[in-house]
């Protein structure tokens, strides 16, 4: 090797270095075909964008899913009963698994688009990750 070849050398490293850096970054990031919570955001997004309830915490997710879940159809019912358990009976703590697996039940029965509208009621909007304002609950007249 003559001096002269080393900076075609050093070039040909770096760009063997860079490739393999940006495939173990797509294997990593996978793809959004990986990301289960895809459909659900989607959703979210084409039917109120402007109140990014994509950060909802967990917590504020699984009020909305039991309420979603107490009117539902019996058949979508049964089907988010089943998945929560069914999917995370190990899960020691934490709303995310279920919820997880209840929308999933919630989008197989095709109910997404119906659930991602109550979604978007139960809140005015969200200015953070988890830093959401709820939406007031219906108030009735007072009774004289």
């Amino acid at each position: 090797m003559t001096p002269s070849s080393l900076p075609a050398l050093a070039i040909g490293v770096v760009r063997i270095v860079a490739t393999a850096a940006v495939c173990a970054l797509l294997a990593f990031a996978g793809t959004a075909a990986d990301d289960p919570w895809r459909p659900y955001r989607i959703e979210i997004g084409r039917q109120c964008p402007a109140k990014h309830l994509e950060w909802l915490s967990p917590a504020d997710l699984r009020d909305v899913l039991e309420t979603y879940e107490a009117s539902a159809a019996p058949r979508t019912h049964a089907a988010m009963s089943v998945a929560e358990a069914g999917r995370c009976a190990t899960t020691m703590a934490g709303a995310t698994c279920g919820n997880l697996a209840e929308i999933d039940a919630v989008r197989s029965a095709r109910e997404l688009p119906a659930f991602a509208k109550s979604v978007c009621a139960a809140f005015f909007k969200c200015h953070g990750q988890s830093d959401c304002i709820a939406a007031e609950p219906p108030r009735t007249a007072r009774k004289h």
